[in-house]
């Protein structure tokens, strides 16, 4: 890429998850002549800290919040993002940004998108077009998804499906469309580095706000949990929960109940050290998108804890949609069958986007 000038991209940080699903489209863009800027919300403060670590490019990174610590309750969520909203943002490293990367279709990502309109930056919304077609489930990730849609000025979808949902957008906005979920490629580049060694284990992580301040949702978990540890052989039952989510089995007192019961609760993990739970688990229970996908590209023994998913597509004889019903859930679990699938080396969709991008620039 020849410009005169350095082209400035920011990115916003919120959650773990959107970190590592644009962790290769940023070693991409350092590779060439841009400067990135990382603008952290402090979201999962702690989590993506050590997460950041592993990036291997040059980077500026500010503050544009006051978080210390990750965020793990409704109320410290609602004051974080009304501090941000009246906290003005002055910053020499703004100079020149001419484009901000958002992605998804968390608070952080709408925060992001308020944060550039104020600046005057360009906003590029990766992973749009995900719709579930109800504004309550997932609450508030739908409404989210759609405004900052509506809003930023470049789209990024990675399926036919995602574009359709966008595409009344074609004569006002850019679209990029790429092959495949970026997640892709964090996968492939933890895969090849995962030591086998599968285990009689069952995997979980919930911490959806419909399954955690739900308390329909969430005491139908924590009993099933408690009756699959009874009713199937599983060595191990283990938990692994978000601030959010181990805050809610305190609150709600479940976490001595499972723990009595023989269930296990972990912390989160670093990214490569969770691919590496998962990957030799038995079967893993989730209502995470991003996790729900790399199971299903991994070919594991997965059932989806909700009863909407915004993407069907990896919806299949492995991964199943449980709709909390029991008896699903336990024909699922009586007749699993192994089918790990392996990966195409030669795939990158956060390469293709990059080319994309800057194609655009030239």
């Amino acid at each position: 890429m020849n410009t005169s000038k350095k082209t400035k991209v920011a990115f916003l940080l919120g959650t773990k998850a959107q970190f590592i699903k644009s962790k290769y489209i940023l070693e991409n863009i350092g590779r060439e002549e841009i400067e990135l800027l990382i603008l952290d919300t402090g979201q999962h403060k702690e989590i993506t800290k050590e997460e950041l670590k592993n990036l291997n490019i040059n980077y500026e990174k500010i503050e544009i919040t006051n978080s210390k610590k990750n965020i793990s309750t409704i109320s410290s969520m609602v004051l974080w993002f009304i501090s941000f909203i009246f906290t003005k943002q002055k910053n020499k490293s703004l100079e020149n940004v001419e484009y901000c990367l958002l992605h998804g279709d968390t608070l952080s990502t709408l925060m992001g998108l308020i944060f550039s309109k104020k600046n005057n930056i360009k906003t590029i919304h990766i992973e749009a077009g995900y719709k579930s077609n109800n504004y309550l489930k997932p609450f508030p990730e739908e409404i989210i998804r759609d405004i900052v849609s509506r809003f930023s000025d470049t789209l990024v979808v990675d399926g036919p499906k995602q574009y359709e949902n966008i595409k009344k957008y074609i004569n006002k906005k850019e679209i990029i469309q790429i092959s495949r979920n970026t997640i892709y490629d964090s996968l492939l580049n933890e895969i090849s580095r995962i030591e086998e060694s599968e285990k009689n284990q069952l995997s979980v992580t919930v911490h959806r706000t419909e399954n955690i301040y739900n308390k329909k949702n969430l005491d139908s978990l924590v009993n099933l949990l408690i009756q699959i540890k009874e009713d199937f052989n599983f060595d191990v039952i283990k938990w692994f929960c978000h601030d959010v989510t181990h805050s809610a089995l305190v609150r709600k007192k479940y976490k001595k109940k499972l723990i009595k019961n023989g269930i296990e609760l972990s912390n989160l993990l670093p990214y490569k050290e969770f691919i590496n739970e998962i990957y030799n688990s038995k079967v893993i229970i989730t209502d995470g998108g991003s996790i729900a996908e790399e199971c299903s590209i991994l070919g594991l023994n997965t059932i989806i804890w909700r009863d909407v998913v915004e993407n069907k597509d990896y919806l299949n004889h492995n991964v199943i949609l449980s709709n909390y019903k029991k008896e699903k859930i336990y024909d699922f679990l009586n007749n699993m069958k192994k089918n790990k699938i392996p990966l195409d080396k030669s795939q990158s969709p956060s390469q293709e986007f990059v080319e994309q991008f800057i194609k655009r620039l030239n």
